[in-house]
């Protein structure tokens, strides 16, 4: 039961890392290696507690990862376009940001 949880949290790290990294040759490598190597130092790992705990790290970072991680492409004119996905609704919409106002100060007297 813990093997197929630790099983399903390592194929949802790599999911969640296909999808945000799509394109990105060096960063899929780098976020590859990086979850290859986490999972490989707790292998050896045999308190229950320890492993749903980092069961839940994983699952918790799948999601974070899908949610707040964009991306930038540069374009020809050396502007970057970022690159939006549905997942990650959660930083709003590009085009509703606004500048902030200027403050006021207060005029001394």
């Amino acid at each position: 039961m813990l093997r197929s949880k630790v099983l399903a949290s390592f194929r949802a790290l790599h999911r969640a890392r296909k999808d945000v990294f799509n394109g990105d040759t060096a960063a899929l490598e780098a976020a590859r290696q990086r979850i290859n190597q986490e999972f490989q130092k707790n292998k050896t790992e045999t308190d229950q507690t320890k492993i749903e705990e980092l069961i839940k790290v994983a699952e918790d970072t799948a999601v974070y990862v899908r949610q707040m991680v964009v991306q930038l492409q540069k374009k020809e004119d050396d502007t970057y376009e970022l690159k939006i996905r549905q997942d990650s609704a959660a930083l709003g919409d590009n085009a509703k940001l606004k500048p902030p106002r200027p403050r006021r100060t207060r005029e001394k007297r």
